[in-house]
């Protein structure tokens, strides 16, 4: 991370990018967070969709906000994919008004990206205003804004040795995952505590849950002899019923960061996507994780982020595979 900050620390202003989901989002708040504290002169404004996810994190984190018109693309087979040129040119231009405004104000801007929908529209209004572009890529299989914004960028930062041979061209340097320091300190008034001595199996499935995942653990593991911790997710708040009536498995809806610390320190076994950035959090406390890939993760990431994993000693459960979760869960009690 320190290479980051270095790299950021000459520029007066930072417009952050980065939305769609949490590990996009997560990421732009934590180095927002870590430069703050570091650069306490320095500015930002974070620009993304109108009515996002994005806008109501950044509103949570208190970072000034522009929005900009997009088009979210789940897939290129998207009938959308036709409106797309359009929508991108209306986003270039969106775009450009607002780092304009900026640059008149503050000439040393810089724009530092984690992708997502909208990235490459803000990218190329700032390579036409001659603002320098940084992207940092969490994953094993870059997205698509991010490849082609490594065309425009000054550096790209990368989360994966493996990465570093889709950007062969262009400067790139490997610097792990952006984490929030919040998770490294240890939170005196927290809320949520494991509160037995067996065995702690954390479900942590991120901003997208894993519903499937819930069911399999609700219909056939939550018998097993552990103290549960379940983290539904903001789309899965419905699963709550399924545990609520099992004294040993506590659920949530969210974990915060503040938490995550005395949670994770004392987690024996976590079961998860493969969310880089979360596989990476998880890493630091040296849980064993049975990591699910999502199935409909962009390029199959997911999948190729859990085998860089599976090769250092973790497990690799693939969704179709999910009626082994018992017996995976037992080999490590």
């Amino acid at each position: 991370m320190e290479k980051i900050l270095n790299e950021l620390e000459k520029f007066e202003k930072i417009i952050l990018v980065g939305g769609g989901t949490g590990g996009h989002i997560s990421p732009i708040i934590a180095l927002h967070s870590m430069l703050i504290k570091k650069f306490s002169s320095q500015k930002f404004l974070w620009v993304g969709g109108k009515n996002s996810e994005e806008k109501k994190e950044a509103n949570k984190a208190n970072i000034p906000f522009a929005g900009i018109p997009i088009l979210k693309l789940t897939t290129t087979r998207s009938s959308k994919i036709l409106l797309y040129p359009f929508f991108l040119l209306k986003s270039i231009f969106s775009a450009y008004k607002i780092l304009k405004s900026e640059q008149q104000n503050t000439p040393k801007i810089a724009i530092f990206s984690k992708g997502g929908p909208g990235a490459l529209a803000i990218g190329l209004a700032g390579k036409i205003l001659n603002i320098p572009v940084y992207i940092h890529e969490s994953d094993t299989i870059p997205g698509r804004s991010n490849l082609q914004m490594a065309k425009i960028s000054e550096k790209i930062f990368l989360g994966f040795e493996s990465a570093k041979q889709f950007f062969s061209k262009y400067p790139c340097e490997v610097v792990g995952q952006i984490l929030d320091p919040k998770i490294f300190e240890q939170n005196p008034n927290q809320q949520i505590f494991w509160k037995t001595s067996k065995k702690h199996i954390l479900v942590i499935c991120g901003s997208q849950g894993a519903k499937s995942v819930f069911e399999q653990i609700s219909n056939s593991c939550q018998n097993i002899d552990a103290e549960w911790i379940v983290i539904l997710g903001k789309l899965n708040a419905d699963m709550r019923k399924n545990f609520e009536n099992f004294d040993h498995i506590q659920v949530l809806n969210w974990l915060e960061k503040s938490e995550q610390n005395h949670i994770f320190s004392e987690t024996d076994i976590a079961i998860t996507r493969g969310s880089a950035t979360t596989l990476a959090e998880l890493d630091f406390f040296h849980i064993q994780k049975i990591i699910i890939p999502l199935p409909s993760a962009a390029k199959n990431h997911q999948f190729f982020n859990a085998k860089e994993y599976g090769s250092h000693g973790d497990v690799l459960l693939e969704q179709k595979n999910l009626s082994s979760l018992r017996k995976t869960i037992e080999s490590f009690l």
